[in-house]
């Protein structure tokens, strides 16, 4: 009788330490009981309380939110990912009304599970040294670290970047492997990632295709060619659920999310010295910290070093394609990219180029934790060496973890957010900070030619339900409609009337409503400009249902992923049958050897960091910055300025002062409000020469991306403009004029006063542009 394995605590070492780093880049929201505010966080809070309350009632997959946009609801769940909500509210119990603390969870599993993943990608590429070289070098990066979880919020992308490294490692282990468990591990991770988050799916589609015939071409086996393709056809099957109704239903919704603007890629793009920035302190005077979108030169460094290791000792072959992935990524963000961008169709709907930098922070690992073996081998009987190298390891990884300090000590939150109740995201989009929790109007149905205001009657019921839908303004005169509570994609209706009438409804249209009366089918037709649902009823006492159910597509999609779950379930069953033969010593993974001194040593100097942290940093607030009020510690150049004695203007950054025609000059401008304002104020900046001639300019509907009556007076907001200068403009001084309008009253706001030159409705920013040809 076989004795059960035990494991060491050598063994168990690397995984503990790694749990560790996952742990420490999550300690934040360890600390926080609340999430980072007025960042996307707050939009999928809404979200994942919007799916609970379906999920709840008995919809197992939802796909219509029929709180959203004042009431009148709308499809996102058919078109958006959606695992990080369903997994929001499974780690709550189903209890919608803690979405907050459901979407802080994902975003702590997130950090975590991501360092793991990363150490697992890593190991295989280095062993158990280089597994946790490449962990470091994950939670360093800043994208993963502060920029996605803490300054921007999205909930979604960072759960997909943290199950990316699983997927990659997943279809490793089946290239080199092919056991079954690394079947159906490969198909199930892409699956969870590509669910995750839409673009990042997209992302990792294209890693594991390139992943994958990177490693038919070296191996040439026509056995692992087929797990291969055997695995990607049951996952195209798996989530045929979500993507065909996307594809299918598309010309359905409104979704412009490519386009001149914000959400134009052309205005994203990265400078290197950003690119290869670490983590700064983050201002807590600041709304929203201006910290550039960069790697960290910390992770590529080692990547490069990794590289280098790996063409000197022959390896290449191993880690070449994540070299390539990584150049590519890096090259995205930056503008020499952008003929790329012009050529791709449909690369434009990433909209910010430094997307890319989450998949960068993830191909980074392997070339950084070939970095961990260096040979031993010729060296085993000089001890200095085997010194030598573990100083060395320890050293970078001490180096990286240092870089990533001040991003655990980045922000302080309000909670935010209490008990969320269904109709909450109405009060929410009532104060104009949203509609529907998108930005863009995007998934909203074509039907729709104009967006509806708000409706006081369905605003009204949500506080005394039942939800009130119906336009009662247009009911025949002595004719009643009794609202019937249903589920939330049911609306049911008791009408008594003399005469004919048409039912309108306070409800978009879309694929999938359905209306019947007394049980029978009767036609829905759209009123325009709203899009919104009309119902033909007779003269009588009557039972109307309008009910949101599927569709052919939806009907087509859940039949072939039945048929992926079927598949994968008997592919698993009879694995060892399939013929597949098993492969070579040559195919086995890479070992991890528990016992690798570099363990310890990375471990000790991850100890070291967090003493360093906790002992000196901490007590001292080394990390912890706070400008005063009046005068925003990042900004390069002072200038008072003050606009009708409701917005000021502290400070400017310019960048460069010096620029050739046809270049792109960057203008950040640092306003406060001198008071809480109830207007809406846009800003501009013009680029003029000789005076009162523009030759560039640029305007924010939303200064710093928030309405200015949303603007809080004891914080700034950073609000970065980008000019492109004409190709034929004259050398010469020009001079840069910024200021406020209003876009209601067509006017500008006056100065009433400034600290440099100024004009009535505007102010000369001291600093002139030297224009050269």
């Amino acid at each position: 009788m076989k004795r059960p394995r035990r494991c060491s605590f050598g063994q168990v070492l690397p995984l503990v330490i790694a749990l560790a780093i996952g742990i420490g880049a999550a300690w934040p929201f360890w600390q926080s009981q609340g999430l980072p505010d007025r960042t996307d966080a707050e939009l999928h809070v809404y979200r994942t309380a919007e799916l609970g309350y379906s999920l709840v009632a008995g919809s197992p997959y939802p796909r219509w939110a029929p709180n959203f946009y004042h009431g009148h609801g709308y499809p996102i769940f058919n078109y958006y990912a959606p695992l990080s909500y369903h997994l929001g509210n499974w780690l709550t119990l189903f209890r919608p009304e803690r979405a907050a603390a459901g979407a802080r969870l994902v975003l702590i599993l997130s950090l975590v599970v991501g360092v793991l993943g990363a150490r697992e990608l890593g190991r295989l590429h280095g062993g158990e040294g280089g597994g946790l070289l490449g962990a470091v070098a994950y939670a360093a990066a800043p994208y993963v670290l502060l920029i996605n979880p803490h300054l921007r919020g999205d909930i979604p992308e960072c759960l997909a970047l943290a199950l990316l490294p699983w997927a990659l490692a997943s279809w490793e282990r089946l290239w080199r492997v092919g056991a079954c468990r690394h079947f159906l591990a490969a198909v199930l991770t892409t699956t969870a990632v590509f669910l995750s988050h839409n673009l990042t799916g997209l992302t990792a589609i294209g890693l594991v295709a390139v992943l994958s015939l990177w490693r038919w071409l070296a191996m040439g086996d026509g056995d692992r060619f087929s797990r291969a393709t055997v695995a990607a056809v049951v996952f195209v099957l798996l989530t045929a659920f979500f993507w065909l109704p996307f594809l299918a239903e598309r010309g359905d919704v409104q979704l412009d999310v490519a386009g001149d603007g914000h959400y134009d890629y052309r205005n994203h793009f990265v400078r290197l010295q950003d690119l290869l920035s670490s983590v700064r302190p983050v201002d807590r005077r600041a709304t929203a910290p201006d910290v550039p979108m960069a790697a960290g030169w910390a992770p590529v460094g080692l990547a490069v070093l990794g590289g280098l290791w790996a063409w000197r000792r022959g390896k290449l072959r191993q880690v070449g394609v994540y070299l390539l992935a990584g150049g590519l990524f890096f090259w995205l963000t930056t503008a020499g990219s952008r003929v790329l961008w012009e050529a791709i169709p449909g690369l434009a709907y990433y909209q910010f180029p430094w997307r890319f930098l989450g998949p960068l922070a993830v191909v980074l690992v392997p070339p950084a934790a070939t970095l961990a073996e260096m040979p031993t081998a010729r060296c085993s009987g000089i001890p200095w060496w085997r010194a030598t190298r573990q100083i060395g390891l320890g050293g970078l990884a001490l180096v990286a973890a240092m870089t990533a300090l001040p991003a655990l000590s980045a922000v302080t939150w309000e909670s935010g957010f209490g008990a969320i109740q269904a109709g909450d995201s109405i009060a929410a989009e009532l104060e104009g900070r949203w509609r529907g929790t998108t930005s863009t109007n995007d998934f909203v149905p074509t039907t729709v030619e104009m967006i509806p205001g708000p409706q006081e009657s369905v605003v009204k019921s949500y506080r005394r339900p039942p939800v009130d839908r119906v336009n009662r303004q247009t009911l025949p005169q002595g004719a009643s409609v009794r609202v019937l509570p249903d589920q939330p994609w049911v609306n049911r209706f008791r009408v008594t009337s003399s005469v004919d009438f048409t039912l309108r409804l306070y409800l978009f249209e879309f694929p999938g409503w359905r209306a019947r009366v007394d049980g029978e089918p009767v036609p829905i037709e759209v009123a325009h400009p709203e899009g919104f649902i009309t119902v033909p009823v007779p003269s009588g006492d009557h039972e109307v249902v309008v009910r949101f159910g599927s569709t052919s597509a939806r009907n087509i999609a859940w039949a072939l992923s039945a048929c992926g779950a079927t598949l994968c379930i008997a592919i698993a069953l009879g694995y060892p049958r399939l013929g597949w033969r098993a492969p070579g010593r040559a195919g086995t993974e890479t070992s991890t050897a528990a016992r690798d001194p570099a363990v310890f040593a990375i471990g000790a100097v991850l100890v070291l960091t967090g003493l360093l942290k906790a002992v000196v940093a901490d007590p001292a607030g080394i990390y912890v910055l706070e400008s005063p009020r009046a005068a925003p510690l990042p900004a390069e150049n002072v200038q008072h300025a003050v606009f009708r004695e409701d917005v000021a203007l502290l400070a400017y950054d310019l960048t460069p002062d010096r620029i050739l025609s046809g270049a792109t000059l960057e203008v950040t401008l640092y306003w406060i409000a001198e008071r809480p304002m109830d207007e809406t104020y846009q800003s501009f900046v013009h680029l003029v020469y000789p005076e009162g001639d523009v030759v560039a300019q640029s305007d924010h509907l939303n200064p710093g991306g928030t309405p200015t009556d949303q603007w809080p007076t004891d914080r700034y907001i950073v609000d970065r403009h980008r000019l492109t200068l004409p190709e034929d403009g004259g050398p010469g001084q020009y001079l840069v004029s910024v200021g406020l309008y209003s876009l209601a009253s067509e006017t500008r706001v006056p100065v009433t006063m400034a600290s440099c030159g100024y004009r009535a409705d505007a102010v000369i920013l001291c600093n002139t542009v030297s224009v050269e040809r």
